[in-house]
């Protein structure tokens, strides 16, 4: 990125959390010790050494004298000297969590975080806010941009092609933390509104309904499991925790199976849940739901027929809550269970609010023009000039008296050097934007921007190479002394394709945003060492059919037609595609297919396979510079196919 820098988001209002980074315009999920979300429990060593990263059964290992906080954000709230010293300040386990984390992030990526965007639950104030920013100042991180939880799954799931015009209104539900959150959003121009928000207090969470269910239906009346479970502070506290985490567990694994174990302490046999155990010990909670939802839409002063959609983050294993969201509002939620979700919508938000520069207005830096930056334009058009002359020096020309009256060559080829000569000068258009001839520009001539140079360079390059390939084309028919029409029909018919993808990334490309610019610059250089492979592969073939240098030296021209087919074979498949695996597989079974067809009757036609292959990186590449260009539109376009198809 031209800032040096990504921006992370942090998602603090999920069980788990979990980090993305966008790169030059890519989220990439951030793996935390090897994982996809770290748990955010933090153990506090006698020393005052903290360790994060620890889940429940973790933190049951630890030494006696370590203490452990099971979500560091859940205690936030308090206000300034409210802490005294036998309590661990939540900012600063805050921001070892957040150090942890920006670390990794900056680690993956191999740059550091700049901007960061943290994901919030939809009832923090000015309070834990302020504690949100203060822990990312003691992290090392930038200040964060803030975004509710509800909005951020509302951003996710507009990318999944739910449609949210402006003004209308969605519920969402997030149902995977304690206490299960209900909001009403109204899209707006510049995001989401909250119009209001409320939680299924009163209850105990999930897990402990369901561990409640488990034990009292598992163990005896005078268990003292029971008062255990029931009593948090009991001294048998160990054992409920074991307990809890075993459901946990369980919950997660009924996801994906119809049953599972609960291990209860020994000498206790385990226990088998189902889905249905985890309903009606969940019944409290599904209870609440219909006058939680009535109470809501009245808070919000909207009706069930103002929401556009109902939004879930579900919680393992509990279909039911779905069932009953669908029927108290008579719309079926959309499901959101991606891990990274609530970090990907934020970005998504963030995005959308923060604008890039694109290249028309942005001047990426530039570098003085050396002789070795025009080493792949030159070789390239000398491969051009080289199969051009070869083409026009092997004609074989019939003459009656002194009239020419025939002449036959290789006509693909002579399109293969039109095709050339356009590649030539995209070799050329490439350079424009990231180097200069002379020194710093004067300020009363200012240097004109990247997108500037980008359309001069690629019009310059559709229009100089058409001519060139017109040029090709009248030069062999004056020099074989016949009518050009048909060398001219071949080297523009070559040509053309490319310059019409180089006029259509002229217009386009200047709106590509400047983060992903360098990128596409990358991508836009034409492969040298394909086009020379291929202009080999033509020579020898061309040389080996009409016994011409180097045949005639060497002899063998069985040998030397055959080589020349397989490099061309080869050429043809890493032109054809970028994928390493896909050019592993086919570039060896195209390089022995072509030697081995090769014949004055089929090479025609394997060099208009490379022809096709060579239109076919122009157009994969004007494909990619407007996706670039209008991001908007495919998802768009999507939208419209999976509403068809629905």
């Amino acid at each position: 990125m031209p800032s040096g820098g990504a921006r992370a988001s942090i998602d603090l209002s999920s069980s788990a959390i979990a980090v993305t980074v966008s790169q030059q315009g890519v989220r990439v999920p951030i793996l935390i010790d090897g994982r996809l979300v770290m748990p955010p429990g933090v153990a506090i060593g006698p020393a005052g050494q903290l360790y994060v990263g620890l889940d429940t059964t973790a933190a049951r290992s630890l030494p006696a004298d370590h203490r452990f906080v099971d979500d560091p954000a859940d205690l936030l709230g308090k206000p300034a000297g409210a802490y005294d010293a036998t309590q661990p300040d939540p900012v600063d386990l805050l921001a070892a969590v957040l150090r942890h984390a920006g670390h990794h992030a900056a680690h993956q990526v191999g740059q550091p975080i700049t901007k960061l965007t943290v994901t919030i639950p939809p009832s923090w104030g000015p309070r834990r806010r302020g504690q949100i920013g203060e822990a990312a100042a003691r992290s090392g991180l930038p200040s964060p941009a803030l975004v509710t939880a509800p909005a951020a799954l509302a951003a996710y799931a507009t990318t999944l092609g739910l449609t949210m015009p402006e003004n209308s209104c969605v519920l969402v539900c997030q149902a995977d933390r304690h206490p299960a959150t209900l909001t009403v959003l109204q899209a707006v121009t510049d995001g989401y509104r909250e119009l209001a928000t409320q939680q299924l207090d009163g209850i105990p969470d999930l897990d402990h309904l369901i561990t409640q269910r488990v034990v009292h239906t598992a163990t005896n009346d005078d268990d003292p499991l029971r008062a255990a479970i029931n009593q948090p502070c009991d001294a048998n506290a160990e054992g409920r925790l074991a307990v809890l985490e075993s459901v946990r567990t369980a919950r997660n694994l009924l996801a994906a199976q119809d049953r599972a174990p609960v291990l209860l302490p020994a000498p206790r046999q385990p226990a088998v849940i189902t889905r249905e155990d985890i309903t009606i010990a969940a019944q409290p909670l599904l209870d609440q739901v219909p006058t939680t939802i009535t109470g809501l839409l009245d808070a919000a002063d909207v009706d069930t027929e103002h929401l556009a959609a109902v939004i879930l983050r579900p919680a393992h294993a509990l279909p039911a809550l779905t069932d009953r969201l669908a029927h108290d509002t008579g719309i079926t939620p959309v499901l959101v269970g991606h891990p990274h979700a609530l970090a990907d919508g934020a970005l998504v938000l963030t995005a959308a609010h923060q604008p890039q520069p694109r290249a028309a207005t942005a001047r990426l830096p530039r570098v003085r023009l050396r002789i070795s930056d025009l080493t792949g334009a030159l070789l390239i058009g000398a491969c051009s000039l080289t199969l051009l002359l070869q083409a026009v020096l092997t004609a074989d020309i019939t003459k009656v008296f002194t009239s020419v009256i025939g002449a036959r060559t290789s006509l693909p080829q002579l399109g293969t050097a039109g095709a050339l000569a356009m590649l030539t000068a995209l070799a050329v258009a490439h350079l424009a934007p990231t180097t200069w001839l002379a020194g710093t520009p004067a300020a009363s001539t200012p240097e004109p921007t990247t997108g500037s140079l980008i359309r001069r360079g690629y019009f310059a390059a559709a229009v100089g190479g058409t001519v060139a390939a017109a040029l090709y084309g009248l030069a062999t028919g004056t020099a074989v002394g016949l009518d050009y029409t048909p060398y001219l029909k071949w080297a523009l018919g070559g040509a053309l394709p490319l310059a019409a993808c180089a006029a259509l990334i002229a217009v386009t490309a200047p709106r590509i945003h400047t983060d992903t610019t360098p990128t596409w610059l990358a991508l836009a250089r034409p492969a040298i060492t394909h086009t020379i492979t291929a202009a080999a592969g033509i020579f020898l073939m061309r040389a080996a059919l009409t016994l011409t240098t180097p045949v005639d030296l060497t002899g063998m021209p069985g040998l030397a037609g055959s080589l020349g087919a397989a490099l061309l074979g080869a050429a043809t498949a890493l032109t054809a595609s970028h994928s390493r695996v896909i050019r592993t597989i086919t570039a060896p079974g195209l390089a022995i297919g072509y030697a081995l067809v090769f014949s004055y009757d089929t090479s025609s036609a394997l060099i208009v396979g490379y022809l096709i292959a060579l239109t076919w990186w122009s157009l994969r590449l004007t494909a990619h510079t407007l996706r670039l260009a209008f991001p908007h539109v495919r998802a768009a376009l999507r939208r419209l196919t999976d509403r068809a198809t629905g």
